[in-house]
């Protein structure tokens, strides 16, 4: 009990530290785009390294782990229509899922056609880590390409593009968890079909994105707007819960909703941004310390697998990009490669599956996507830097002045909510 106590109080002391990084008192972007270093932290405490964090300790957490990923859909879900403060482009946005669609689909076809070969578990396990893989490497993280252009002053028509496409991808992951949440046989037994339990995700999202719209009203209150989003969130997730759905799926439509019908989504969205940092510290620290690979029999294929189909993905992508952007075209296919880095969504995504697959299934996945998310880190921030220097958008050498931060916490209210 006291080890659970020590280990409560450090990850709160980590959240606190999380909530002055993305405050105006430290540099701004301080840390990796995709958090990697806080994955590693966690592995490094788990009980595969150091012991620091016991499995009890991590299996009594669990909780924990699926309402701060519901609480990461939720804020991308409320920031989903806009990059800083100008609103996303609908064309951008739907080639945006349109091309993480693509992604996915070429990872899990790479993974599946591997496990046919190596591996070889049951068609619906086999079928399970194909779909996971997808979902886990389909979306591209905001925070890699505001890292890149925030700190090489870039500017043009396709670092906006490149924003809204990265923003956008997020669609892609929740509406595969909601298929993969839909066909898996964990979680409490229902009666719905498998067409049920998708369309009944989706409904659930809707309906209390609606609400909460509805309850917010046509004037914005700082107070009572977090009393409606922590209890719509909160009762998103219940009912994902007792009816074996995803609570991370959900709870981004949730939040998605709200985007779109509510006035108030600037406001929602400046109020909500300065938590996910918070939120995502411990997370991460905990998905880190939970990674076994000794116990994911399938992980070696999904890594091999997996990123050569995402490097493959990118370069389709890349080249796809080209055929209808100038600026693109210049970039070439590298511009695919730069828009590797996964982040906040795919890790929520992949803690997601981890607690609802079979043990052996869950484990290869979020294995996959730490090595995925680390091959990221590596990779696209560095590709990204010199597609956008090929298409004249980082000019080296040229002293330029960085955009805004796209939230200021210390603004509590919108002009016109004033």
């Amino acid at each position: 009990m006291s080890a659970a106590i020590g280990l409560l109080l450090g990850l709160l002391v980590l959240s606190y530290v999380g909530s002055i990084l993305v405050s105006g008192r430290t540099i701004r972007g301080f840390g990796l785009p995709s958090g990697a270093e806080y994955l590693l932290l966690g592995f490094v405490l788990g009980p595969r390294v150091l012991g620091v964090v016991s499995s009890a300790e991590l299996d009594a957490f669990s909780p924990l782990l699926i309402v701060g990923s519901a609480w990461l859909a939720l804020v991308a879900g409320l920031g989903y229509t806009q990059v800083g403060r100008r609103r996303v482009r609908f064309g951008r946005a739907l080639s945006g899922v349109l091309l993480a669609f693509l992604v996915g689909s070429l990872v899990a076809l790479s993974v599946f056609v591997a496990l046919g070969f190596w591996g070889r578990p049951p068609e619906l396990d086999r079928m399970l880590l194909s779909g996971a893989a997808g979902a886990v490497s389909s979306a591209t993280t905001r925070h890699a390409v505001r890292w890149v252009v925030e700190r090489h002053g870039a500017k043009g028509e396709l670092s906006d593009a490149i924003a809204d496409y990265a923003r956008a991808s997020v669609f892609a992951p929740a509406v595969a968890l909601v298929v993969l949440f839909a066909g898996s046989p964990g979680g409490v037994q229902s009666s719905l079909s498998f067409i049920e339990r998708v369309a009944v995700t989706f409904v659930v999202g809707v309906v209390l994105g609606l609400v909460a719209a509805l309850l917010l009203g046509r004037e914005f209150r700082r107070d009572e707007s977090w009393g409606i989003l922590l209890g719509t969130s909160l009762l998103g997730m219940g009912i994902a819960a007792r009816l074996s759905l995803s609570a991370v799926a959900t709870t981004f439509f949730v939040g998605l909703t709200v985007a779109l019908v509510s006035p108030h989504r600037s406001d929602l969205k400046t109020m909500a941004a300065p938590t996910e940092k918070p939120v995502m510290l411990p997370i991460a620290v905990l998905a880190g310390a939970s990674v076994h690979p000794a116990a994911s029999p399938y992980a070696l294929v999904l890594v091999v697998a997996g990123l050569f189909g995402r490097i493959v993905a990118e370069l389709v992508r890349g080249t796809v990009l080209g055929w209808f952007s100038p600026s693109a075209r210049r970039a070439g296919p590298l511009l695919g490669l730069g828009m590797v880095s996964t982040g906040v969504f795919s890790l929520a995504t992949a803690v997601a599956l981890e607690l609802r697959l079979p043990p052996a299934l869950g484990a290869s996945v979020l294995t996959y996507a730490t090595a995925s998310l680390l091959v990221g880190e590596l990779l696209g921030p560095l590709l990204l830097r010199r597609a956008l220097m090929r298409a004249g958008e980082i000019i080296p050498g040229e002293t330029q002045t960085p955009p805004p931060p796209s939230v200021d916490p210390s603004r509590t209210r919108s002009p016109e909510a004033q």
